[in-house]
């Protein structure tokens, strides 16, 4: 029950809840502290973690340790362990005895954050409270203040690509363009993979990695394109669409681009699996249904462990462009990277391609060794003519 109820036109008072099941105790508490603050009352651990949750108005928690249901302890637990900030953050005073030397020192070691005797002095607890709720108060602003500005931030400075959010919005924006304008838009997911060292291990030389990948994406798309870093190792682009054999190239372009540069850094070898959906294979779609499907593709092709870029329904309609755009994505360094790699039946597919971007070097080893082979002939035979002549004479 709330024990104080403000007037119209009162000054706010922030809200303190009361755990006990002592009904004294609970009296005694109110009587200190009602002036000057709002409370809420409950006789046990269980209500008291319902209030939490759903009371975002509470600024300061005091609880008994011993209560039915819950007791203290297991409310401290919860408190400390909550994945919402709001509720991890709260500040907790516990109730308890001189003689409880033990259980207070357990409760501090869980996250406690004050204590208070039973029979405390007034004008000491009011001013513990007081100081609690300012700080509860100074760290909300602090969040909301970190949070504003992060809805701010458009450009992530570490890839230089748009913020998730803030291509999200853009996204939304140019899905509703293209039905106005009755034109199509395409999202590809491309799921990067990089040879490195201890590679399950998410460390900050992989961060870095990471973001010269970003990096890269983002100088290979045009200024009218959107792109973000959407997951670790995921990029997401989105760019208006004359064809599906446009995207395709624009995809087989992106992976050409980070497979075959040194997108990661100097000797870190990359993969990609990408994905790409379309508005038009459903135009009720919004910005974010096209994203996650371009990425569910990515995901499927990262799972299948296959090179073909994936799409929806109009896979097959565009299998023959499809096969052109993904044929320039397999070059001689990358199918030796990945026979290094141990997955050369991914090259397969690709060896009459290869041999084609061989065939002038096959040449040129040719022409060599028929240069070297030359001077040998000719001193054989100018050796044979010697001999001949010598036997003339």
């Amino acid at each position: 029950m709330v024990a104080d109820v403000k007037s119209p036109g009162a000054p706010h008072k922030a809200r303190i809840l009361i755990a006990d099941d002592s009904r004294i105790v609970r009296a005694s508490l109110t009587q200190h502290i009602r002036d000057r603050f709002e409370i809420r009352e409950v006789t046990d651990g269980e209500s008291a973690w319902q209030a939490i949750l759903l009371d975002a108005t509470i600024r300061v928690v005091i609880t008994d340790l011993t209560m039915p249901k819950v007791d203290g302890f297991e409310l401290l637990t919860r408190v400390r362990s909550s994945k919402v900030q709001r509720i991890r953050d709260l500040p907790m005073i516990v109730i308890s005895g001189e003689d409880e030397a033990a259980e207070r020192e357990r409760a501090a070691a869980m996250g406690a954050t004050d204590f208070i005797q039973k029979g405390a002095d007034a004008a000491e607890l009011v001013s513990r409270l007081e100081v609690l709720v300012k700080l509860s108060a100074t760290r909300e602003a602090l969040q909301e203040s970190q949070a504003s500005l992060e809805s701010a931030r458009t450009i992530d400075p570490d890839t230089e690509l748009l913020a998730p959010q803030f291509f999200d919005k853009q996204l939304e924006k140019l899905v509703s363009y293209a039905r106005r304008s009755l034109t199509d838009v395409a999202v590809i997911c491309v799921r990067v993979e990089m040879s490195v060292p201890y590679a399950d291990a998410w460390g900050a030389e992989n961060e870095q990695r990471a973001k010269l990948v970003g990096r890269a994406v983002a100088a290979s798309i045009r200024l009218e394109d959107l792109g973000t870093r959407s997951d670790r190792l995921e990029y997401c682009v989105a760019t208006q669409s004359t064809g599906l054999s446009g995207v395709l190239r624009f995809a087989a372009r992106l992976r050409k681009v980070l497979e075959n540069a040194e997108a990661a850094g100097p000797g870190v070898e990359v993969w990609t699996c990408i994905g790409v959906s379309t508005l038009s294979e459903e135009l009720r779609r919004g910005g974010d249904e096209l994203r996650s499907m371009a990425q569910k593709r990515a995901r499927l092709a990262q799972t299948n462990r296959t090179r073909r870029i994936i799409l929806g329904s109009a896979e097959g309609v565009a299998a023959s462009a499809f096969e052109r755009a993904d044929e320039g994505s397999m070059d001689v360094g990358l199918a030796l990277a990945l026979i290094r790699a141990g997955r050369a039946p991914e090259v397969v597919p690709h060896l009459q391609r290869l041999l084609e971007q061989i065939s002038p070097l096959l040449k040129l080893v040719r022409q060599q060794r028929e240069l070297q082979a030359s001077p040998s002939e000719e001193k054989r035979n100018d050796d044979v003519q010697g001999v001949s002549r010598q036997v003339d004479r």
